[in-house]
């Protein structure tokens, strides 16, 4: 019978572990944002350059840069050459708080990655990651989510115990009970 309350302790508590990451992959974004492929550029890329939000700046093969506008808004023809790059202003929102040249939150995994330019600005309601990533293949893509503090702590609360009684149930009908029953019959015997 300790065995059978152990197995159901221990499978809630993996429950509640496997719950505690969907949480924190759905904090980071990873169920409602995906790599997006970019539109090809008019050379193939050296190396990424410069990122602004969904603007990525790149330097091709034969030394030319070029500016992709918008990695949203953009359907067809998005790749301009430019002479330099451009030095970015920072923003003087109230909303804004700083700009840092890596994510927010770590990004969902894309493999063959030969190069990656990363961006996270801290605004007030929301932490915002920026990425463009250079495949081997000299495929670029795009990948954005956004980190939502408030709620931070409830959410990982709800994974945590919605995780542990979504594995307690079955354990307490399966495991646990059959014992319970199967210790009572015995005793209803003697």
């Amino acid at each position: 019978m300790l065995k059978r309350f152990g197995l159901t302790v221990l499978l809630s508590v993996l429950g509640g572990v496997l719950g505690l990451a969907l949480a924190i992959a759905f904090i980071w974004g990873w169920f409602t944002s995906a790599w997006e492929r970019v539109e090809a550029p008019p050379e193939p890329i050296s190396r990424l350059m410069l990122i602004e939000r969904e603007q990525v700046w790149v330097e091709s093969e034969s030394g030319v840069f070029y500016q992709y506008n918008s990695a949203e808004g953009c359907q067809s023809d998005c790749w301009d050459a430019v002479e330099q790059i451009p030095e970015i202003i920072p923003s003087d929102d109230a909303d804004h708080f700083d700009v840092k040249d890596t994510t927010c939150s770590p990004t969902l995994p894309l493999f063959g990655v030969e190069e990656k330019i990363e961006q996270c600005h801290v605004e007030m309601w929301a932490n915002k990651s920026y990425v463009f990533a250079l495949q081997k293949d000299g495929e670029l893509y795009f990948w954005q989510s956004a980190v939502y503090g408030e709620w931070l702590v409830i959410e990982l609360f709800f994974g945590l115990c919605g995780g542990a009684i979504f594995f307690s149930i079955p354990a307490f009908f399966f495991v646990l009970l059959p014992g319970v029953v199967k210790r009572f019959s015995e005793r209803s015997k003697e």
